[in-house]
């Protein structure tokens, strides 16, 4: 059955021309967003199954469905709203859970709080079911739920016809919808920390995932795989969220297989966006999982694949600037430091130019440490306080294939220059993908540099063991 489109065009309009305040947003780590996630109820197939009244532009939409059409008189008094509004003298709209003031001026609405909750507010809102902006959100909801399902379908290889967490296809476009509003509410986030790639995908990327399976999978990837670093104790989203990774993977490798151009450019390089960050996430920090103390060579994978976003750029040049993601790239563009080619040791750390047999006739072409090295240097220089997350995370992806070989086999100068660079991403960016995967493979080089590297090498892992938490079993 064909999915039903005629209201789609406005949701998604409204989704991404909704205005989220910057000013009481704050890091999901600090402002009850962690909470929220938790409270996300079971899975079912009528808007009850989703928690439609918290914060993000996709969210509001679908609120229609759940609120009704009564007009409030105008000089009818708020004599239920919440504890905050009334304390700072301001009308309370009695949104549920949060009121929209709380959210606007960042405090968390306390209408959650057993006392404050509303019997009669519930009855009014049953008695406005059947008014005609009810029946037309619920009909945009259920175009929606189809649209999705229809695109997911799609997707799906024979094997799999369904996700863990849904018992069939009728149920695919619920908890696909469901998944794309978290990832709703995940790039709704406000911050300084990668506020050009988060303002793409919030404003940009629904349309295009809406008829393209590929990105709509890594969305609903990358979501759900934030959903298991904030819910670690729910084993049905990590199965979720691994059967969204591997199918998004794979629809990634068949559409790499068709030529790539203008027509496509946008839908790889934000899937290569997402499928770098839930490809970096671990969930748990266990240093003895790396390529570096064991055997498995697809260990290393979580860094090999960063490289991907760099070659698509190349082949997608000419036509860059008419790409979703031009502007955004051109801030990227602004890190001098990432275009400094020079030859020689000048301005690089002494005593890594030293270990890495570094002079001043070197050049990236005769010694494979140099570019890696003249990246490096800028950033241990950068003040740590300072929100530099994308100048520190561009590093992995401009490492050249030489390089990666060299960590590959374990080369100890190598494996030292990526320490000194995990510790500056453990010190400096702290993002829910981040923090298990650099811990876990910091502590693993360090442990591996102290047993197999020279006195030289161990004199320098001062530094990146202090920051990650690595106790020398040396002493």
């Amino acid at each position: 059955m064909q999915p039903k489109h005629s209201l789609l065009p406005q949701m998604v309009n409204t989704i991404m021309h909704s205005d989220i305040s910057p000013h009481g947003a704050t890091h999901w780590a600090e402002g009850g967003y962690l909470s929220a996630f938790r409270a996300q109820s079971a899975l079912r197939r009528t808007t009850a199954g989703l928690d439609l009244h918290q914060s993000g532009p996709m969210v509001r939409v679908l609120g229609l469905a759940r609120r009704g059409s009564k007009t409030r008189r105008t000089h009818h008094k708020s004599r239920s709203g919440c504890r905050n509004c009334k304390s700072r003298r301001v009308k309370c709209d009695e949104t549920r859970p949060e009121c929209t003031r709380c959210q606007v001026y960042g405090v968390t609405c306390d209408y959650n709080l057993a006392q404050y909750k509303d019997a009669r507010q519930q009855s009014v809102a049953a008695a406005s079911r059947n008014g005609p902006l009810h029946r037309n959100a619920s009909l945009a909801f259920d175009a929606m739920t189809a649209n999705i399902d229809a695109v997911l379908q799609v997707g799906l290889s024979d094997e799999h016809r369904h996700l863990p967490g849904s018992s069939g296809g009728d149920n695919l476009g619920v908890l696909g919808l469901d998944i794309l509003t978290h990832f709703s509410r995940m790039v709704a986030v406000y911050t300084p920390r990668f506020a050009h790639l988060k303002q793409v995908f919030r404003e940009r990327t629904f349309y295009i995932a809406l008829s393209e399976p590929c990105l709509l999978y890594a969305m609903l990837a990358a979501a759900s795989t934030h959903r298991t670093s904030v819910l670690p104790s729910d084993p049905s989203q990590s199965m979720v969220a691994a059967q969204l990774r591997h199918d998004a993977a794979r629809m990634y490798r068949q559409e790499l297989q068709s030529p790539i151009g203008r027509h496509n450019m946008d839908v790889l390089m934000s899937t290569c966006i997402l499928i770098g960050m839930f490809s970096f996430f671990k969930e748990r920090i266990d240093p003895s999982e790396s390529w570096v103390l064991s055997d498995d060579s697809s260990a290393m994978n979580w860094l090999s694949v960063q490289g991907g976003l760099r070659c698509l750029i190349e082949l997608v040049n000419p036509w860059l600037n008419e790409s979703i993601w031009s502007d955004a790239f051109k801030v990227a563009s602004t890190y001098e430091f990432y275009d400094d080619h020079r030859m020689g040791r000048e301005d690089l750390d002494p005593d890594l130019a030293d270990l890495c047999d570094i002079n001043d006739e070197t050049t990236e072409e005769t010694n494979t440490y140099h570019w890696p090295l003249r990246m490096l240097c800028p950033l241990l220089r950068m003040p740590r306080h300072q929100p530099e997350d994308s100048r520190i995370t561009n590093f992995m992806g401009r490492l050249e294939p030489g390089f990666l070989v060299l960590l590959g086999a374990k080369d100890p100068r190598a494996l030292l220059l990526l320490a000194y660079w995990l510790a500056l991403m453990c010190s400096s960016v702290h993002e829910w993908w981040v923090d298990a995967r650099v811990r876990s493979e910091c502590q693993a080089i360090c442990m591996y540099l102290e047993w197999h590297g020279d006195q030289r090498i161990v004199d320098l892992l001062e530094f990146p063991a202090t920051v990650c938490g690595y106790r020398s079993k040396m002493d």
